[in-house]
């Protein structure tokens, strides 16, 4: 049973590496994108509003978006989301392909920023869909449930020798 879990886990293990090795060094790029500029771009301070009635129309901010010109970027079909960050007091219009962000200040509607978002193409990368959808739904699921069979395998590979050790140290000591 030892030598069968062993060649199992080895196996899983093998066969999972290239997907757990790109989810883990993804998944590290992503908790640290606040701090790296290539990733995200930084916000760009906008002039301040005193209330809310001074923020600009969504149609205002999406059609200045659209007048830079990006060929991923022409209509509201283009767009992934428009969020907004009241401390900065800038919109963001990010598209759907190309990975484009226009940051847009919500005062003056004036563009402020237009770059590229790496984190959105690394984000499809560590969950796959950056393949395929199908391999977002079915394969990620598979490499889970492999890493949990890795887990428990290991555990059980971890601990038979030491449980081997301590009765055989159990018995020698039981000896006249």
């Amino acid at each position: 049973m030892y030598h069968t879990s062993r060649s199992a886990h080895r196996w899983v293990g093998v066969v999972l590496f290239v997907f757990l090795l790109l989810i883990a060094i993804t998944g590290f790029l992503l908790a640290n994108k606040s701090r790296m500029a290539w990733l995200r771009p930084p916000e760009v301070d906008a002039v301040k509003v005193a209330s809310p009635e001074e923020i600009r129309p969504m149609s205002e901010v999406v059609g200045a978006a659209f007048a830079v010109g990006l060929a991923e970027l022409k209509d509201m079909g283009d767009v992934d989301r428009v969020d907004y960050r009241p401390k900065s007091n800038i919109f963001k219009v990010v598209s759907k392909a190309g990975y484009h962000e226009v940051q847009v200040d919500g005062a003056t509607a004036k563009v402020l920023s237009v770059a590229k978002r790496n984190d959105q193409w690394i984000e499809d990368l560590h969950d796959l869909s950056f393949f395929s959808d199908a391999a977002n739904a079915w394969v990620l699921p598979v490499v889970g449930l492999g890493l949990g069979a890795l887990a428990v395998s290991g555990i059980g590979l971890f601990f038979t020798p030491v449980v081997r050790r301590w009765r055989f140290k159990r018995k020698q000591a039981k000896r006249p």
